[in-house]
């Protein structure tokens, strides 16, 4: 019995319907490991054992089916879920629906919750904290070393970043205090998304207000962010939070801004 046959036995279907559903399975199949590929090379072996897993698994139910009703049924389902998650996978790398987490944190939904893994992800080496104590670091072009312009006392300037900054906020910070600090920015030319909104209330995020960016590129601009941030509210710390892991999908020049902290505690 050659495959097509015994596909066409376990879903009950004829054999033009076994090889259309069979090809399109190849093509999800093909777009699961070029997706985990372009993450990581964890993802995609990740990616690859998924798929290995449901080949072995419809492999088994074929050669046990024996025109039985539960078999189809469970077949059906494995093939329909299957088809799913590839979806949602596609899904991941579109940010569509921006609910679902980022690629590689989706192919460990069996095996942890992404907020978990979101952290586990996160390169903490490159931590950065702005506020009362924070560091001097050198120029970006290796010229002398200089002070957040937020500890200068510096006004922030106009930026010349063009990328798309997301802003996420969870309680206990207020929704009028996300939409004074994104009018603020977008005043600075930031690129903030939904800025008369206040960006998007989320039930999930960081303790601190931080700044994530996901590509090296745009380390020096998420810092220029939280020191405009810092420079506007200089009582509350903010954090640079390097997800490079994540970003392999991600467009150049976007940072996210979570916030979970007042930014004027004392107010």
């Amino acid at each position: 019995m050659n495959p097509i046959d015994a596909f066409s036995q376990t879903l009950k279907i004829n054999p033009n319907a076994a090889r259309l559903i069979s090809a399109g399975l190849g093509v999800m199949a093909a777009a699961a490991i070029i997706i985990s590929w372009g993450s990581n090379l964890d993802d995609l072996r990740l990616g690859a054992i998924y798929v290995l897993a449901f080949a072995c698994v419809v492999t088994l139910l074929a050669f046990i089916a024996r025109n039985n009703t539960m078999t189809t049924v469970l077949s059906w389902i494995l093939v329909a879920g299957f088809g799913m998650f590839v979806l949602g996978l596609v899904g991941s790398v579109l940010r569509v629906p921006p609910s679902l987490p980022p690629t590689p944190c989706y192919l460990r939904l069996f095996f942890e919750l992404p907020e978990t893994c979101i952290q586990n992800l996160r390169n903490s080496e490159n931590d950065l904290r702005i506020g009362s104590a924070a560091p001097v670091l050198p120029a970006a072009d290796g010229g002398p070393e200089r002070l957040w312009r937020a500890q200068e006392g510096a006004i922030p300037t106009p930026t010349d970043h063009t990328g798309e900054i997301f802003v996420q906020y969870t309680q206990p910070f207020a929704q009028a205090d996300a939409v004074e600090l994104s009018e603020a920015l977008a005043e600075l030319a930031w690129q903030v998304q939904d800025w008369k909104s206040g960006g998007e209330q989320v039930n999930e995020g960081p303790d601190t207000n931080e700044v994530r960016y996901f590509k090296d590129g745009d380390r020096e601009a998420a810092i220029s962010l939280a020191q405009t941030i810092h420079g506007l509210h200089p009582d509350t710390p903010i954090y640079v939070r390097d997800f490079t892991r994540l970003g392999a999908f991600s467009k150049a020049g976007r940072l996210e801004l979570w916030l979970s902290q007042p930014l004027d505690p004392s107010a």
